[in-house]
């Protein structure tokens, strides 16, 4: 009861009233009512403060009480350093958070197929597409087939078409390699997580289900504003771009 009694005491010698004392220590009277009651204790900083005001040691006001006080104060800076490094830790981990779906948004605004697909958000979807009437090739330096000698070959580039996921045009513009291809085989069945395309296969018109057949009649070439009959940009549906879920 140490710290108690020296309160108490050097107070009423100081002739100041709780509320007083309280005032210059910017705490409540009932702060102070408890710490005289040795219901609870003051902080470091406030005991420090009370040395000055009461002209009393820091020593003498912190060895009271047969070092409870010491022992409250030193498992309150504890518990503070604690809590502080809960604090870091949901911080860090928040952050990790927020950065990766960062990461995930941004892929599906620039179209990052390598990061949509590892995108777990993101559902896979089938879709049916027309392609372009002659697939763009590249002249390359091979080796000849059926000889060892090095010749110009072709290799086909990707196409840009639009991928439509159901029979209201809803889809996006993707970009992918179909192999040459023909006249007979100019749609293309689509396995798609965002714009990674996991797989593609050439099929007839007639392969196509009827209710999205006459979607995919006529291929039009990527549109800034649009696709094909006032669609929606590369995009797709999605009104938010950097959106990382489906």
């Amino acid at each position: 009861m140490e710290l108690a009694r020296i309160l108490r005491e050097k107070r009423i010698e100081l002739h100041l009233t709780q509320e007083q004392l309280a005032d210059k220590l910017h705490v409540t009277r009932q702060t102070l009512s408890r710490w005289e009651n040795s219901v609870s204790y003051p902080n470091l900083d406030t005991l420090v403060e009370l040395s000055d005001i009461l002209d009393v040691s820091l020593d003498t006001l912190l060895k009271g009480d047969n070092d409870v006080m010491v022992k409250k104060i030193s498992s309150d800076v504890n518990d503070k350093k604690k809590y502080r490094r809960y604090l870091i830790i949901i911080g860090s981990i928040f952050a990790v958070i927020l950065l990766w779906l960062c990461v995930l948004g941004f892929g599906r605004a620039k179209q990052i197929d390598m990061i949509d697909r590892f995108n777990p958000f993101l559902e896979t979807k089938y879709g049916y597409a027309i392609l372009p009437e002659k697939v763009a090739v590249k002249k390359v330096r091979t080796i000849l087939q059926g000889t060892k000698k090095k010749g110009w070959g072709r290799e086909p580039q990707k196409v840009d078409a639009y991928v439509l996921d159901d029979p209201f045009y809803g889809g996006s513009w993707l970009k992918f390699y179909t192999g040459l291809y023909d006249k007979q085989h100019r749609w293309a069945y689509v396995m798609h997580k965002g714009s990674y395309v996991a797989a593609i296969r050439l099929v007839k018109k007639s392969e196509i289900p009827l209710q999205m057949r006459g979607q995919v009649g006529r291929y039009m070439p990527y549109s800034q504003t649009g696709g094909p009959e006032g669609l929606q940009p590369r995009t797709g549906s999605k009104r938010v771009p950097w959106w990382p879920f489906d």
